[in-house]
């Protein structure tokens, strides 16, 4: 190390050989603490962690996406494994043998999923929510709700569909027993009713363009879900994993990652296209009519545990629920928090 000169004369008569070398030896010692800081950092930002998330082939995701194609989830270092699956309830499933570490999902779907592990399932945070994006879908003879009557109409059971059909059915003055409901995942839907084997089914997109491109001249979008609910895609994980090192600081880089992803997805409309065409095989069309609509509320706000307390209340109605709803004991908020305390509202009482 060269000798540090100090801007004054004399500075020999001042200091001692002793001095000199105590001031080497410290000099020495910050360098050698600043090494191993710098290897320690080094150390730290190369650190990354292994992830599997359960997905849908759907432009509603289109944050995770974008966070996955423009290297957010890699910046955040993140190695993500995504599953394909048709359905959250058909993704649950598999999550439920043990499989997967993050999930994503309906909103009727995690609450039937959390009461059917004993609560022991986590809501993480909200990717979407809309209501346009959620079609009836019916064959052209079918002019109105009343139609309906006597006919057959499907959804992927247990999905934010079944939510969907029971609210339509309601208003419109349909009892249950009058149509007959079949359980259909999402990709057999536009088939089933190009056949004319249903007369109309109850999803979200993109399958109900995927049945208008199928056979326009014989299909339409009867109804979005605006006046009956609004449908949520949000993710989740296990609270035992959570609690750990890695399952917490995984979940919260993958929010940090996600809300670039919805800033960027917002903005940049060819790029999502793009994905969904290369990874789906989706049209741009069907990739435009939901990303027009996509309500990318990332976290877990007031509208949230407003609407889920109303689904609470039907699933009561419905004999799919019997105690009060405690949010608490259904959300996990830590990593919200972390990036942004403002992303969680005021959770209710138990409601």
């Amino acid at each position: 190390m060269a000798e540090i000169v100090l801007p004054y004369p004399g500075r020999d008569d001042m200091w001692t050989l002793e001095s000199k070398r105590d001031l080497r030896a410290l000099c020495a010692g910050l360098a050698g603490a600043g090494l191993m800081l710098g290897l320690l950092a080094a150390s730290t930002a190369q650190e990354r962690i292994k992830l599997t998330v359960f997905i849908g082939p759907a432009p509603l995701y289109d944050s995770v996406q974008m966070a996955d194609s423009q290297g957010y989830l890699g910046d955040e270092g993140l190695d993500v494994n995504f599953q394909l699956f048709p359905t959250g309830t058909t993704a649950l499933q598999t999550f439920r043998a043990g499989q997967g570490d993050l999930v994503t999902h309906g909103d009727l779907p995690a609450v039937t999923y959390w009461l059917s592990v004993n609560k022991d399932y986590r809501v993480i945070s909200v990717i979407e929510r809309d209501s346009k994006g959620y079609l009836a879908t019916a064959r052209k003879e079918i002019k109105q709700a009343r139609d309906l009557v006597g006919k057959t109409i499907a959804t992927r059971v247990g999905s934010t569909g079944s939510f969907f059909i029971s609210e339509y059915l309601k208003k419109n003055g349909i009892k249950d027993s009058d149509v007959k409901v079949i359980n259909l995942d999402g990709q057999v839907l536009p088939t089933a009713l190009c056949q004319g084997d249903i007369s109309a089914f109850f999803i979200w997109e993109p399958f109900g363009s995927r049945a208008r491109e199928i056979c326009p001249d014989k299909v339409y979008t009867l109804s979005t879900a605006e006046g009956y609910i609004r449908g949520y895609a949000a993710f989740g994980a296990r609270p035992a994993w959570l609690a750990t090192k890695d399952g917490e600081e995984a979940a919260t880089r993958f929010i940090r990652a996600m809300l670039k992803g919805a800033d960027f997805a917002a903005k940049n409309f060819d790029a999502v296209a793009k994905y969904n065409a290369d990874h789906f095989g989706l049209s741009e069309k069907a990739t435009r009519d939901q990303w027009e609509i996509n309500g990318r509320d990332i976290g877990l706000d007031d509208t949230f545990f407003q609407d889920f307390c109303a689904l609470a209340g039907w699933m009561r109605q419905n004999d799919l629920m019997k105690e009060q709803f405690n949010m608490n004991e259904f959300i996990w908020t830590e990593g919200l928090k972390a990036v942004n305390p403002k992303l969680v509202g005021t959770v209710p009482p138990p409601c």
